[in-house]
């Protein structure tokens, strides 16, 4: 979509695919990737800024005059333990150089009601789950977000 005269394209994870993870410290042509028209995307623009989420860290990137935005995550964030979705302001017509705005927003949510409403369903993996809403640590990982 349009937004301040700037092609706007939002995915869950990356061109090739759902299950294709892009992180903010992947190498620069990875990243730049994000940008590709794919099967999976279809071919109707080029965008000059990209959205996803995916990989539950949230991150704002400017690479060669576009943006790379991650949203983060709501409900199991792996950066902060603080809910984050993003906000984009523009406006709706298609004329270029007006102003657009993305914003991270991060707030704080209700963890321990979260892990108690996850043990009542009987969620499977349910410690491992715990444990990454308390620490914002993926499981498995021991260095921090997703790697």
């Amino acid at each position: 979509f349009m937004l301040s005269g700037q092609r706007i394209r939002l995915l869950h994870a990356s061109p090739p695919g759902v299950y294709h993870r892009v992180h903010q410290r992947d190498p620069i042509d990875k990243l730049e990737a994000m940008f590709d028209s794919t099967d999976f995307t279809g071919y109707g623009f080029e965008p000059d800024v990209v959205g996803y989420g995916d990989i539950h860290t949230a991150y704002l990137r400017s690479l060669r005059a576009r943006v790379l935005f991650n949203v983060g995550s709501v409900g199991n964030p792996l950066d902060q333990t603080l809910a984050c979705y993003a906000i984009l302001e523009g406006s709706d017509d298609d004329t270029p150089a007006r102003p657009l705005a993305i914003t991270l927003v991060r707030v704080p949510y209700d963890i321990e009601r979260a892990i108690q409403e996850a043990a009542d369903e009987d969620m499977p993996e349910f410690e491992p789950y715990a444990s990454e809403l308390r620490t914002a640590r993926y499981r498995g990982l021991t260095g921090g977000a997703t790697s």
